[in-house]
């Protein structure tokens, strides 16, 4: 009798799970069909109810629904629903972090200081997640008993801490991990070998339904301590299996004709060097790449101290017995003294007198001055629209300045992370970088206005970026990239290996 309750349980929680992964699915491609900003609201909402409900199924449905508990238990829940956004959440964060909205001079103050925020923030990050795991004994034992107070359950918890039931819940997390990817590298591979749409659309049928219930299972293990049972148990849920894959199949179907198309590729020669044939940022490697005529040269632009703008991609230069110094803080004739650099006046006549289109990346950093964009416009703006020469920048603030000055000449949105609600900036083109680029973030900005991805060298990224639908590639390989074949009938396996970034 209590083997055939447990079985039933079972089928119960294995039902679930499935329902979960197909609503999942369900608000993804609701998402992705509207790309509208409540929907996404709601999602989250919905998102966070479904991970409470399964964990309490898993757990805790037995215990009497006293206010206490219910709090305790749901303010667990959005705890683990904030530890999990930087690690996929079921496929989800990647529709999450492009929808919030932040200020130009916020995501530029982020952006700038990028590099000290990201390392504190995973130190922070592993810390909180590696003390949830080894606290993650507490809510059940705060649950446990509906009396229980919470000095009781934290005493009862600490006891049970210990490094080996870390690196069992690191363990389990792993090959989650290991299998997901497997599992969408395997599903790639059938696609590489049997390039049809069918193969496609039943790959991804897979894929969104089998990784959302390796993860769901997941967090049964961990924070509800249940064992939901064997796989072989969902051989009992065949059917319900079966139509649950059926539909997630028919969304999938639907969700790529939502996806950007591969586009003809608008190649950008990165730092106006092709194959390393000359110094970034000089008017020596302008003249050997312009000979190529590809649509645009991108270079990029730093102000001096002395209100010069030069030819510089790093923010900050050698000088001698003083160090790295940030260009902003030196004059002309000091930086001048010690290396040899371009003025920017310079680089674009000769651009222009090539024939050959700009886009300018206007550096920024912390000490940038607030009416820089201003001065470019005013220095430049005339001879920027002498041929179709454009402006991107991490600083929104001097997009919009030299936009107010010379509203004909296109500005851009450099992002080095993509995250926020980029599609709310007003800018005529994004240039985004690529390891973090989503097809839903594309989604949200495309067609209205273009999308470049940068830097990749590489055939493979190459044509992922185009089966992902970006509208050019900013390269240091700019003849390797118009010489690639891009066959979107034979690349559909990129199209399936891009779920890694979706679901990793």
């Amino acid at each position: 009798m209590g083997l055939k309750m447990n079985q039933l349980q079972n089928q119960k929680l294995n039902h679930f799970i499935i329902t979960f992964a197909v609503i999942i699915s369900t608000l993804k491609w609701l998402m992705m069909l509207t790309a509208n900003r409540f929907l996404i609201f709601i999602s989250v909402v919905i998102s966070i109810y479904l991970l409470g409900r399964m964990i309490w199924i898993g757990r805790f449905k037995h215990l009497k629904r006293k206010p206490r508990t219910i709090v305790a238990f749901w303010a667990d829940i959005l705890l683990l629903w904030v530890a999990s956004l930087p690690v996929g959440l079921f496929g989800l964060s990647s529709f999450f972090k492009v929808a919030f909205p932040l200020t130009g001079d916020q995501f530029t103050w982020l952006t700038v200081n990028r590099h000290w925020l990201a390392l504190l923030g995973a130190v922070i990050y592993i810390s909180l997640f590696c003390w949830l795991l080894l606290m993650r004994h507490f809510f059940v034992n705060l649950l446990a008993v509906p009396e229980t107070r919470f000095e009781a359950a934290f005493k009862i918890t600490a006891k049970s801490v210990s490094l080996k039931d870390l690196w069992f819940s690191i363990r389990l997390i792993l090959q989650a991990i290991v299998v997901i990817t497997g599992l969408i590298i395997a599903l790639a591979g059938v696609n590489y070998l049997l390039p049809l749409k069918a193969t496609l659309v039943i790959s991804e049928g897979i894929a969104n339904l089998v990784v959302p219930i390796i993860e769901a299972r997941l967090f049964l293990q961990l924070f509800a301590l249940a064992k939901p049972g064997p796989v072989a148990t969902f051989k009992n849920c065949f059917g319900y299996l079966t139509i649950a894959f059926g539909l997630v199949s028919i969304m999938g179907i639907n969700f790529n004709s939502q996806t950007s198309k591969p586009a003809q590729q608008t190649i950008i020669v990165h730092r106006g060097i092709i194959n390393n044939n000359g110094q970034p940022n000089t008017i020596g490697a302008l003249k050997r790449s312009a000979r190529h005529h590809f649509p645009f040269v991108e270079m990029d632009v730093q102000e001096t101290k002395d209100r010069f703008f030069i030819c510089a991609h790093d923010d900050t230069i050698l000088i001698p017995h003083l160090g790295h110094r940030e260009i902003n803080r030196l004059n002309l004739r000091t930086i001048q003294k010690y290396h040899h650099v371009e003025l920017f006046q310079q680089y674009l006549q000769t651009a222009n007198r090539l024939g050959q289109p700009l886009i300018v990346e206007l550096k920024v950093t912390n000490q940038s001055d607030r009416q820089m964009g201003s001065r470019f416009a005013k220095a430049f703006g005339a001879e920027m629209l002498k041929q179709p020469n454009m402006v991107h920048s991490t600083g929104y603030r001097y997009l919009r300045q030299i936009k107010a000055q010379y509203p004909e000449i296109k500005v851009g949105l450099v992002t080095m992370l993509n995250f926020s609600d980029l599609s709310r900036y007003k800018v005529d083109f994004y240039t985004l970088q690529h390891w973090t680029l989503t097809p839903f973030l594309l989604r949200m900005i495309q067609p209205q206005r273009q999308v470049y991805a940068w830097t990749q060298d590489h055939a493979f990224s190459m044509q992922r970026l185009d089966m992902m639908g970006v509208n050019g590639q900013v390269t240091d390989q700019a003849t390797q990239l118009s010489r690639l074949s891009m066959n979107p009938s034979e690349n559909n396996w990129l199209r399936v290996l891009n779920l890694l970034i979706i679901y990793l």
